[in-house]
Protein backbone atom coordinates (compact mmCIF):
# COMPACT_ATOMS: atom_id res chain seq x y z
CA UNK A 1 0.00 0.00 0.00
CA UNK A 2 1.37 3.44 -0.91
CA UNK A 3 2.06 6.08 1.74
CA UNK A 4 -0.87 8.14 0.46
CA UNK A 5 -3.26 5.19 0.74
CA UNK A 6 -1.91 4.38 4.20
CA UNK A 7 -2.56 7.96 5.35
CA UNK A 8 -6.08 7.90 3.90
CA UNK A 9 -6.81 4.59 5.61
CA UNK A 10 -5.41 5.89 8.91
CA UNK A 11 -7.51 9.06 8.70
CA UNK A 12 -10.66 7.04 7.94
CA UNK A 13 -9.88 4.78 10.90
CA UNK A 14 -9.38 7.82 13.12
CA UNK A 15 -12.66 9.44 12.00
CA UNK A 16 -14.46 6.15 12.68
CA UNK A 17 -12.97 6.05 16.16
CA UNK A 18 -14.01 9.63 16.85
CA UNK A 19 -17.60 8.82 15.91
CA UNK A 20 -17.79 5.56 17.82
CA UNK A 21 -15.60 6.35 20.79
CA UNK A 22 -12.02 5.66 21.58
CA UNK A 23 -12.54 2.22 23.05
CA UNK A 24 -10.88 1.10 26.26
CA UNK A 25 -7.24 1.78 27.05
CA UNK A 26 -5.13 -1.35 26.65
CA UNK A 27 -2.26 -1.13 29.13
CA UNK A 28 1.22 -2.58 28.65
CA UNK A 29 3.65 -2.47 31.57
CA UNK A 30 7.26 -1.66 30.57
CA UNK A 31 9.31 -2.02 33.78
CA UNK A 32 12.60 -1.91 31.83
CA UNK A 33 11.56 0.75 29.31
CA UNK A 34 10.85 0.26 25.63
CA UNK A 35 12.79 -2.79 24.42
CA UNK A 36 15.72 -1.58 22.32
CA UNK A 37 14.92 2.02 23.22
CA UNK A 38 17.51 4.73 23.79
CA UNK A 39 17.48 7.96 25.79
CA UNK A 40 14.20 8.75 27.52
CA UNK A 41 12.59 5.67 25.91
CA UNK A 42 14.46 3.58 28.49
CA UNK A 43 12.52 5.45 31.19
CA UNK A 44 9.03 4.74 29.78
CA UNK A 45 7.20 2.53 32.28
CA UNK A 46 3.85 2.03 30.60
CA UNK A 47 2.16 2.26 27.23
CA UNK A 48 -1.57 2.73 26.73
CA UNK A 49 -3.39 2.28 23.44
CA UNK A 50 -6.99 2.59 22.31
CA UNK A 51 -8.65 2.81 18.90
CA UNK A 52 -7.16 6.26 18.24
CA UNK A 53 -4.07 6.95 20.35
CA UNK A 54 -0.95 5.35 21.73
CA UNK A 55 0.48 7.06 24.82
CA UNK A 56 3.91 6.36 26.30
CA UNK A 57 4.12 7.21 30.01
CA UNK A 58 7.44 8.23 31.56
CA UNK A 59 7.45 9.33 35.21
CA UNK A 60 10.53 11.15 36.48
CA UNK A 61 11.62 13.58 39.19
CA UNK A 62 12.44 17.19 38.32
CA UNK A 63 15.40 19.12 39.76
CA UNK A 64 13.39 19.92 42.92
CA UNK A 65 12.36 16.30 43.47
CA UNK A 66 8.77 16.78 42.25
CA UNK A 67 7.21 14.01 40.18
CA UNK A 68 6.52 14.86 36.55
CA UNK A 69 4.78 12.50 34.13
CA UNK A 70 5.84 12.83 30.51
CA UNK A 71 3.13 11.68 28.08
CA UNK A 72 4.26 11.03 24.50
CA UNK A 73 1.22 10.75 22.23
CA UNK A 74 0.85 9.38 18.73
CA UNK A 75 -2.04 8.68 16.34
CA UNK A 76 -2.25 6.11 13.57
CA UNK A 77 -2.84 8.94 11.08
CA UNK A 78 0.12 10.98 12.39
CA UNK A 79 -2.21 13.99 12.58
CA UNK A 80 -1.78 16.40 15.46
CA UNK A 81 -4.29 15.57 18.20
CA UNK A 82 -6.79 18.38 18.79
CA UNK A 83 -6.67 20.20 22.13
CA UNK A 84 -9.86 18.50 23.41
CA UNK A 85 -8.26 15.09 22.85
CA UNK A 86 -5.04 16.11 24.63
CA UNK A 87 -7.18 17.31 27.57
CA UNK A 88 -9.11 14.02 27.58
CA UNK A 89 -5.88 11.97 27.50
CA UNK A 90 -4.51 13.98 30.44
CA UNK A 91 -7.78 13.57 32.36
CA UNK A 92 -8.10 9.83 31.75
CA UNK A 93 -4.48 8.98 32.53
CA UNK A 94 -3.50 11.51 35.21
CA UNK A 95 -6.77 12.93 36.54
CA UNK A 96 -9.07 15.86 35.83
CA UNK A 97 -7.41 18.21 38.33
CA UNK A 98 -3.85 17.59 37.13
CA UNK A 99 -2.05 20.42 35.34
CA UNK A 100 -0.17 19.58 32.16
CA UNK A 101 1.95 21.73 29.87
CA UNK A 102 3.14 21.52 26.29
CA UNK A 103 6.37 23.31 25.43
CA UNK A 104 7.66 25.03 22.32
CA UNK A 105 11.39 24.87 23.11
CA UNK A 106 14.22 27.08 21.88
CA UNK A 107 15.58 25.83 18.55
CA UNK A 108 18.81 24.78 20.27
CA UNK A 109 16.87 22.32 22.47
CA UNK A 110 14.45 21.02 19.84
CA UNK A 111 14.25 17.26 19.45
CA UNK A 112 11.91 16.22 16.64
CA UNK A 113 12.75 12.65 15.73
CA UNK A 114 9.24 11.17 15.59
CA UNK A 115 5.69 12.28 14.82
CA UNK A 116 4.76 12.42 18.50
CA UNK A 117 3.18 15.08 20.63
CA UNK A 118 4.30 15.61 24.20
CA UNK A 119 2.88 16.94 27.42
CA UNK A 120 4.30 17.04 30.92
CA UNK A 121 1.91 16.55 33.83
CA UNK A 122 3.04 18.37 36.96
CA UNK A 123 2.59 17.19 40.54
CA UNK A 124 2.77 20.75 41.85
CA UNK A 125 0.82 23.83 40.85
CA UNK A 126 2.12 26.43 38.43
CA UNK A 127 3.57 29.58 40.01
CA UNK A 128 0.84 31.56 38.20
CA UNK A 129 -2.84 30.99 37.51
CA UNK A 130 -4.33 30.11 34.15
CA UNK A 131 -7.71 31.53 35.15
CA UNK A 132 -8.77 34.87 33.70
CA UNK A 133 -8.65 37.67 36.24
CA UNK A 134 -10.01 41.11 35.46
CA UNK A 135 -7.55 43.93 36.15
CA UNK A 136 -8.55 46.10 39.13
Amino acid sequence: MSNRLQRLAARAFERKGLKGGWGHWRITSLPDGIPGGNGWCKEVREARANNIYVVLIRPFLDEQGNEVIHLAIRTASQLEPPWRDMQRIKNEICGEEATAVQVMPPASELIDEADMYHMWVLSSRLPFTLAYRRAA
